[in-house]
């Protein structure tokens, strides 16, 4: 469990020097018969990385999730299969106590009478407390609630490090795009520098934003390899090898509909892990330990409901940021379709023309970025009325 905390403090700033799993090439062995229908096991056997999946992929195929699953799995069929066999066996026993009990009728020893008797009577009570631990084990998800919050905090850390990965992604396509641009502005300054059309400081100030642009790309290009590598490792594939990972599609407004800052933090306090533990905690032997009991476990609860209101403030603040961005994105096509039309008629030079290309793949970007910014925003949210909102100071 420490390696899942270790994981979940990664982000795309720190990712190089992450210790590596023992992963498999692939995702790893196939999931239990029966349990996705024929649609569903393809996808997750692919070879594509998709947002969607990824609650799925880390249950089936992260190495510590996985084999948390695998090991509880094989201890309960294990203490099914001793319940099974001392089942089988209460036949035998029953037998060997009436024995006991007939010899001792026959001899009048009541020694032996009760001893068959209890003998009987302890085995048909081991049986059924055994019987009704492992039910209980069964039915009671204490058993079961370790595992699957570390797979949900996996889940919520892979999410993180695909979104990290797709906006690195779009940065280079964008960047990429611009140093094509950046370079023709230079070789044009040079061209306007040469006849005494442009002075030296425009030259310089082109190579700077040139040089700016490419040293940038390659920044970008080492932190895609790294979260490439641990989304990777995250979910079950051989760090060296190279699945597809998909586009993170459009955020899906509707999702904004949802929310209930009220009903939702309701939801949050009684789900969140941290303040379960203090409602569960030890009341105390004296006043003042129930008194500072209760306390913390008020305070607790005051806390999440500011982490709350917090978390849906950060969601309102950037659907209005991704909506600035949608608007000035649609401005900036407006003017690129203008510019081009000017360009092929004349009208429009081409320091201007390269000027409005710029700007327009500025604002493509900030629009993409503002939108991955806000689905972060929306599952940052999600995960809190899940239990996950920090409650800490």
């Amino acid at each position: 469990m420490k390696r899942l905390a270790l994981i979940l403090s990664i982000t795309i700033l720190t990712m190089p020097g992450l210790k590596a799993f023992a992963a498999p090439t692939g995702p790893g062995a196939p999931p239990e018969a029966g349990r996705y229908d024929a649609a569903t096991l393809a996808r997750l056997q692919d070879n594509r990385i998709e947002y969607d999946e990824i609650p799925k992929l880390v249950h089936e195929y992260n190495p510590d999730i996985s084999k948390a699953w695998d090991t509880y799995m094989s201890s309960r069929e294990d203490f099914a299969g001793v319940v099974t066999e001392m089942e089988s066996q209460q036949q035998v026993v029953k037998e060997l106590a009436d024995q006991y009990v007939s010899l001792g009728q026959l001899t009048g020893s009541q020694l032996l009478v009760s001893t068959g008797r209890q003998l009987d009577k302890g085995y048909k009570g081991m049986i059924q407390g055994m019987r009704d631990t492992y039910n209980k084990w069964e039915t009671n998800r204490q058993n079961t609630s370790a595992i699957r919050r570390a797979e949900r905090q996996v889940v919520a850390g892979t999410q993180s490090a695909m979104i990290g990965y797709e906006t690195i992604r779009q940065n280079i396509a964008t960047l990429q795009t611009m140093v094509q641009l950046y370079e023709r502005q230079t070789d044009m300054a040079g061209r306007m520098a040469s006849l005494g059309l442009a002075t030296g400081t425009d030259l310089a100030s082109a190579n700077s934003s040139l040089l700016a642009a490419r040293s940038q790309l390659m920044s970008l290009e080492n932190q895609q390899e790294s979260v490439r590598r641990t989304l990777c490792m995250l979910l079950g594939y051989d760090p060296d090898s190279q699945p597809e990972i998909c586009p993170i599609p459009e955020f899906d407004m509707s999702r904004l509909d949802g929310m209930n800052l009220e009903e939702d933090t309701r939801k949050a306090i009684g789900n969140n892990y941290t303040l379960i533990s203090q409602r569960t905690s030890a009341k105390g032997n004296t006043n003042d330990q129930v008194v500072a009991r209760s306390r913390m476990i008020d305070e607790g609860d005051q806390k999440l409901i500011i982490e709350m209101q917090r978390l849906y403030q950060e969601v309102q603040d950037k659907r209005a940021a991704y909506e600035a961005a949608q608007t000035g994105f649609a401005a900036a096509e407006l003017s690129r379709d203008a510019s081009e039309r000017q360009y092929r008629l004349g009208l429009l030079s081409e320091a201007q023309y390269i000027g409005t290309q710029l700007a327009y793949y500025q604002k493509k970007a900030a629009k993409e970025s503002a939108n991955l910014n806000l689905l972060q925003a929306m599952e940052n949210y999600d995960w809190g009325v899940l239990g996950f909102a920090a409650v800490s100071d």
